[in-house]
């Protein structure tokens, strides 16, 4: 006979689950003592334990698993928990898949991004601008892309109406003038458009050390982009700093640009 702690060393199940499985009716001891309560099992439960921990490793549940080594398991219900469980990975593997393909995406996007940096980079004084455009703050950077894709599209929607539908768009973010806040802003330059409905006039500060890279197509990540732009910066010593530029192009490309300072 083996108590519960051996039963748990020899099959790596832990003596919580083995409690567990026992409370549900999945494993009972062999044996309980009534005075100390203590646990026996015979030492064929091992391969009770190991087919448990097989089945739950292949993602069966716990209530599946009690089907399936039960006694009077019938061939039907056999096949209806085993194409459950088809269908399951399938979805897994679907899912899985298109995780991969996302990953491999932004890998191909980051080797991409660093031959565009390597041969687009330039660096210079930046001209100030002044935008009609939109606005919007959000508190942390993974939130400025829903935020960029809204004020798009509700300026895209003016330009529309307007029939400027091929003017450069310029998104800018600034997170220097609120610590707590980072500002959103999308617009095209003022001389190319008057103010309109709900469309503010924005100045974007010019900057005399500056960094430009230019894309022809637009890059799968803008987040990836940057940060292939600042490691090859920081290789130069220098770093972003200040009001960010995005140019979205007539032709498809995007510019990106930013103020730079030497690495502290």
């Amino acid at each position: 006979m083996l108590s519960i702690g051996e039963l748990a060393h020899r099959t790596g199940a832990s003596r919580r689950m083995l409690r567990h499985w026992e409370e549900i009716g999945l494993l009972a001891p062999a044996e309980v003592d009534q005075r100390t309560g203590y646990r026996k099992y015979s030492a064929s439960q091992t391969g009770r334990v190991r087919a448990i921990t097989a089945l739950r490793a292949v993602g069966f549940g716990l209530e599946a698993i009690a089907d399936l080594l039960s006694s009077d398991l019938s061939e039907a219900r056999l096949v209806a928990l085993l194409r459950a469980r088809e269908v399951e990975l399938m979805a897994q593997v679907s899912e899985a898949t298109t995780r991969l393909q996302e990953v491999r995406g932004r890998l191909d996007s980051l080797e991409g991004g660093q031959r565009t940096v390597m041969n687009s980079l330039e660096l210079g004084p930046l001209p100030g601008l002044q935008l009609v455009a939109l606005q919007t703050s959000v508190g942390d950077e993974s939130e400025i892309g829903v935020a960029v894709a809204e004020l798009t599209r509700a300026l895209r929607s003016q330009l529309a109406e307007l029939r400027r539908d091929d003017a450069e768009i310029v998104l800018a973010y600034d997170g220097m003038a609120d610590e707590q806040a980072i500002s959103v802003t999308a617009g095209v330059p003022a001389a190319d458009l008057e103010l309109g409905h709900e469309l503010a006039l924005v100045a974007v500060p010019s900057s005399e050390r500056g960094v430009t890279v230019r894309y022809e197509s637009a890059p799968r990540s803008i987040g990836d982009a940057w940060i292939t732009l600042d490691a090859r910066l920081e290789q130069n010593g220098l770093r972003t700093e200040g009001v960010y530029r995005q140019t979205l192009t007539a032709e498809g490309g995007v510019v990106l640009q930013a103020p730079v300072v030497a690495l502290s």
